[in-house]
């Protein structure tokens, strides 16, 4: 692991929180364990990198890492809303909100991707040691990935896209982060997940639309074939609820997909 650190800012959000700028490395989730187990990464403290040779997402996947975006890491505090499992979808809510502040209009795919314009730009992935809580966060800024996508999409999935923000990764995500923090200090501290969510329905993707959901995780349970439905919001704890002739099912975990064929 490269031990280099480019830079060091002090956010200032209230309070001083770092964040830390490195060159290329495996991951920022890697590189923020490292830095926790250190005693360097308080609470809100962030790990930034120019790129990444090992970048996750969800699902196993890997996550495209050329220089020019966000691969960042944040530690969440271990409270409410992020002590249960809606974390990812608590903050993808906060970071939204934060954007939209900005005045950015995105929306939220659940659990954790955020859309603008009706592409991907954003994605979420929290992974959690004992009570403590480090979020992987990226962001296409200016372009989308490249490469041929299209024959790796899923059908039904939103396109790659990219944020037009030609300022760079380190000046958007230190805004980001202290956006962030100021709305958790001033509206959100202690806020449960089931406000969160109630919070987060009018943002949803495909609300009231069709789609397909594979490898579903759900009460009830769902066929391993695959689950179709239509969206009609958020649970108490942030999973997804979706209507079919069977009644109504709470998703805990799958891809969802856009019915083409039939929204």
């Amino acid at each position: 692991m490269n031990n280099h650190i480019k830079q060091t800012l002090i956010i200032d959000a209230p309070g001083s929180v770092p964040l830390y700028v490195r060159g290329r490395d495996t991951s920022s989730i890697d590189v923020a364990w490292k830095f926790l187990a250190e005693s360097r990464l308080p609470v809100w403290g962030s790990v930034l990198l120019e790129s990444q040779t090992a970048g996750r997402g969800r699902m196993g996947r890997q996550w495209q890492s050329p220089a020019g975006h966000i691969y960042a890491a944040l530690r969440l505090p271990a409270g409410p809303p992020f002590d249960g499992p809606g974390a990812s979808l608590a903050l993808a809510f906060f970071l939204l909100q934060a954007l939209n502040d900005f005045g950015w209009q995105f929306e939220l795919k659940w659990s954790n991707d955020l859309i603008f314009e009706g592409g991907k730009v954003g994605g979420i992935l929290i992974e959690s040691r004992g009570r403590d809580l480090i979020a992987g966060v990226g962001f296409n800024l200016t372009a989308p990935p490249e490469g041929d996508w299209r024959l790796e999409r899923d059908p039904g999935a939103p396109p790659p896209s990219a944020l037009p923000y030609a300022e760079g990764p380190v000046k958007l995500w230190s805004a980001l982060v202290k956006q962030v923090i100021l709305l958790y200090n001033e509206k959100f501290e202690g806020v449960t997940m089931r406000e969160v969510a109630s919070m987060a329905e009018k943002f949803l993707l495909w609300r009231g639309r069709k789609v397909r959901v594979e490898r579903p995780a759900s009460d009830p349970p769902a066929p391993e074939t695959g689950l179709h439905g239509r969206i009609s919001g958020l649970g108490p704890d942030g999973q997804l609820l979706l209507d079919n002739l069977s009644g109504r099912f709470s998703l805990w975990s799958g891809t969802v997909l856009l019915d083409e064929a039939h929204s």
